[in-house]
């Protein structure tokens, strides 16, 4: 896992440059731990869209 998670950190280090690297690795693991915080909560996509057509059905 770690050597995958350095292949990936060292290509879009080659291939962005520091700043743009270090933005994307920041705002996929500030995403990450929104999505995994909501899956614990119980949230899902599905059912939210399913909330949302059935309120705009009626």
């Amino acid at each position: 896992m770690f050597a995958a998670l350095g292949l990936i950190i060292s290509v879009s280090w080659v291939a962005w440059g520091f700043l743009p690297m270090l933005a994307i690795l920041l705002t996929t693991l500030i995403f990450g731990t929104i999505g995994y915080i909501l899956d614990i909560l119980g949230y899902s996509l599905n059912q939210l869209k399913n909330n949302i057509l059935e309120r705009l059905g009626e």
